[in-house]
């Protein structure tokens, strides 16, 4: 098994299922977004290789005698982040999904290929299914594109030389492993909320209204879904998520709350971004058939991600 971006958010728990199911793994991630710590008590139960994936060449060595690629390696952060990256994240992301594909051609690896809910940027159809990506506009964003072609080149190379794929759209990951970033919106909503709650921030800033709504999925749930989908289809794309609707307003007081803040909670609306979707949950009855469900509420989960940063981070603190 391959894992690009197996340092990463989603990819050390993808990684961490792997080994514990006892399957050979080896990781690609040159640690531009990963960190190696996520692998703490993995590296010698893996193989780690910190490799140029806009490399044909070495796209073509890693794929050699490889029976499963799991390629979730990406120029990926939060709606700030997307904004400041679009022509980069278009172009290194478009490169690393063509480099792949192409060496599958000769090795016939079976093809993961994590896309996103932002190829769903202009929708229109809530919930939404996996179909809607044949009516929808396309996406607006750099990033958002990059992510469509993905899904455009496994479709493709499937066609005309059959290599088989499966596209795994994930809704809003969170979860342990991800820190905040230098900036708002540099990575995702929840630890950005998390690390100013915990600083003391009153009021609150959130981005926009407040009443933009996502579907949160915790990221083991999300690690989860890409096996189960992967052992048991080839050739078809799946939404991930949980379908239960909840605005970054709700998001926030629950964050609050969870944090132990005593005071009231009080927001203040910044600025947000031009392409900041206001609505985003997908229909994910597809997946179900295949006897999948997610299995942590947002509550839970969000402890568990409070805990890991209050864990990790030691300059956060309670008012």
């Amino acid at each position: 098994m391959l894992v690009t971006g197996g340092a990463g958010f989603i990819g050390h728990r993808l990684v961490l299922k792997l080994v514990e199911l006892g399957a050979l793994v080896t990781v690609v991630d040159n640690l531009s977004k990963g960190d190696a710590t996520n692998l703490d008590g993995l590296f010698d139960k893996i193989k780690f290789l910190d490799e140029d994936l806009l490399r044909a060449d070495t796209t073509k060595r890693m794929l050699t005698g490889c029976d499963v690629c799991f390629h979730l390696a990406a120029k990926i952060g939060g709606i700030g982040y997307f904004h400041k990256t679009p022509a980069e994240s278009l172009r290194e992301n478009a490169l690393m999904n063509l480099n792949l594909w192409e060496a599958a051609r000769e090795s016939q690896t079976k093809m993961v290929c994590l896309s996103s809910s932002m190829v769903f940027e202009r929708t229109e159809i809530f919930p939404t299914p996996e179909s809607a990506i044949r009516t929808s506009p396309p996406p607006i964003t750099g990033y958002g594109f990059s992510k469509l072609m993905a899904e455009y080149i496994a479709m493709t190379y499937y066609e005309q030389y059959q290599v088989r794929f499966v596209i795994a759209r994930p809704f809003n990951a969170y979860g342990p492993g991800e820190t905040p970033g230098d900036y708002v919106g540099y990575s995702h909503v929840i630890p950005d909320l998390i690390k100013k709650t915990l600083d003391g921030q009153c009021p609150l800033e959130i981005l926009g209204s407040g009443q933009q709504t996502r579907s949160y999925t915790y990221v083991d749930d999300i690690a989860g879904a890409l096996l189960h989908m992967t052992e048991r289809s080839e050739n078809d794309d799946f939404n991930i998520g949980t379908g239960i609707e909840t605005s970054v307003l709700e998001l926030a007081q629950k964050i609050w709350r969870l944090c132990g803040r005593r005071e009231p909670f009080k927001t203040r609306s910044i600025p947000s971004y031009s392409h900041d979707v206001k609505k985003r949950v997908p229909d994910i009855s597809k997946l179900k058939a295949l006897g999948w469900r997610p299995s942590v509420a947002l509550d839970e989960g969000l402890m568990k991600t409070i805990d890991w940063l209050k864990s990790r981070i030691g300059q956060y603190h309670l008012p």
